[in-house]
């Protein structure tokens, strides 16, 4: 992530915008490609820009993406959204984590895993990412930031064929 995005991102997030207007904004950013190079490109005018930003996002969120229009960083905007994600999950003591299955985990496991992961690293809340990866033959693998524990069967196997085959 640029430096660009994450003190544009810090300044969304003490703007004081609802994580649910941003939620909203992302949302209408991802239904069209054509909005992102619309916004992006310098033959369009000013005016023409902030008509559709008025028109299309949250009132909340428009003087900051005019801002953002204006200093010509729309094409940070993917990533200003996840640098406002992080800000606000540190602000709040919410970790994102990641949780590769091959069968999914019943509710008493999910609960488990959350308080695990909210007494690792010292956190109140746990937002788990659901994937489905069949080819870990069993098991799970949880992924925080750059680290992830691997409990998969074929983990388990790949370090059993290093200590047989290290030298």
């Amino acid at each position: 992530m640029t430096q660009t995005a994450n003190n544009y991102g810090e300044v969304l997030f003490e703007l004081g915008i609802k994580k649910d207007t941003v939620e909203e904004s992302k949302r209408i950013f991802s239904l069209t490609e054509q909005l992102h190079r619309t916004l992006e490109s310098p033959i369009i005018s000013k005016n023409e820009k902030y008509s559709i930003i008025e028109k299309v996002f949250p009132k909340e969120i428009e003087n900051f993406l005019k801002v953002v229009c204006d200093h010509e960083k729309m094409s940070y905007i993917d990533e200003i959204i996840e640098a406002y994600y992080k800000k606000y999950n540190e602000a709040n003591s919410i970790l994102t984590a990641t949780l590769s299955y091959v069968v999914e985990p019943n509710d008493n496991q999910l609960s488990q895993i959350k308080n695990y992961l909210a007494k690792k690293y010292n956190k109140e809340t746990v937002e788990l990412t659901m994937v489905e990866q069949p080819e870990l033959i069993g098991g799970f693998v949880l992924k925080v930031g750059d680290i992830e524990e691997d409990n998969s069967i074929r983990g388990r196997l790949n370090r059993l064929e290093k200590k047989l085959t290290w030298r």
